[in-house]
């Protein structure tokens, strides 16, 4: 399910989108959208290694997602993070 969202960024982050604009011959709207992502895995990647050594449960990784159980193992799986 996608969701329209509109924000204001600082100058830092709009330098930062028109140069991937620029440099990636990509739209302002993909440029935001590919750094949302970026974010999004970086912070599913620490949640993981927290995980990993046993800091937090594996249903908290979830609940700090905002996802169900089922579906932190269906995106670990599709990033090829492995479970054990």
């Amino acid at each position: 399910m996608a969701t329209a969202v509109s924000i204001e960024l600082d100058d830092h982050l709009q330098r930062f989108i028109a140069y991937l604009q620029k440099s990636r011959r990509i739209t302002s709207r993909q440029a935001a959208i590919d750094l949302i992502k970026a974010g999004y895995y970086q912070q599913v990647r620490q949640l993981y290694s927290q995980y990993s050594k046993g800091d937090i449960t594996f249903r908290r990784m979830a609940k700090e997602l905002g996802l169900e159980y089922r579906q932190l193992y269906t995106l670990l799986e599709e990033l090829n993070l492995p479970l054990a």
